[in-house]
């Protein structure tokens, strides 16, 4: 039963500085990202007995990169799952932001079921992703996890282990999560969900 989990979201990558779409742009990370991800996995190797955990990573360049670094520190080895990607922007990938802007579809309601671009996903299509794939790791024999993803993918982890699911939940309970920031869940004895750390940057301030 998994009842731990570190979410970490990748270091400061390219497409950040460079005035280019996130989402699935494939982009790799900085010098100071790179840095973000030596200071995080130094953290992880000293802080947390990362024997115990099970490292899994998003597929995207960015994330499998602050992967190697912590798993080169720790000696564990990760899994990519395309799952854990962050939204979808569909025919936006690989644009600059003015070239998105362009090609950008105007809001429609129900806000949670809008497309920003052609070939996208919506917001309830990324917690249904995230969801799922939760849902099915849940029913594995993984008891800790160490996950290396994005922010808005993270904002659906911590909402799906919170149980908060409701369209109300969806569209206003949001979490700021910055590159390389820990948050740290656990499912205590009685069952309750404990946020311990969210969005923790402070292993980068030292």
């Amino acid at each position: 039963m998994l009842n731990e989990l570190i979410l970490l979201r990748h270091g400061e990558s390219e497409h950040m500085l460079k005035g280019v779409v996130g989402g699935w742009t494939d982009s790799i990370l900085t010098p100071l990202g790179v840095t973000q991800a030596k200071q995080t996995a130094d953290y992880l190797a000293k802080s947390v007995p990362t024997h115990a955990f099970q490292i899994f990573t998003s597929d995207l360049t960015r994330a499998v990169q602050t992967a190697e670094w912590i798993t080169a520190k720790t000696g564990k080895t990760f899994l990519q799952a395309r799952q854990l990607r962050e939204l979808n922007n569909g025919v936006a990938k690989d644009l600059s932001k003015a070239e998105a802007q362009k090609i950008w579809i105007s809001p429609t309601e129900p806000i949670l079921d809008w497309i920003p671009y052609d070939q996208g996903e919506s917001w309830r299509m990324l917690y249904s992703r995230i969801a799922t794939y939760m849902e099915y790791l849940a029913t594995t024999s993984i008891e800790k996890l160490i996950i290396i993803s994005h922010a808005n993918s993270i904002i659906c982890i911590i909402n799906w282990w919170l149980g908060l699911s409701s369209d109300t939940h969806l569209q206003n309970i949001m979490h700021d999560i910055r590159p390389c920031s820990l948050t740290h869940l656990k499912r205590e004895k009685d069952g309750s969900s404990r946020v311990i750390k969210l969005n923790d940057v402070s292993h980068l301030m030292e």
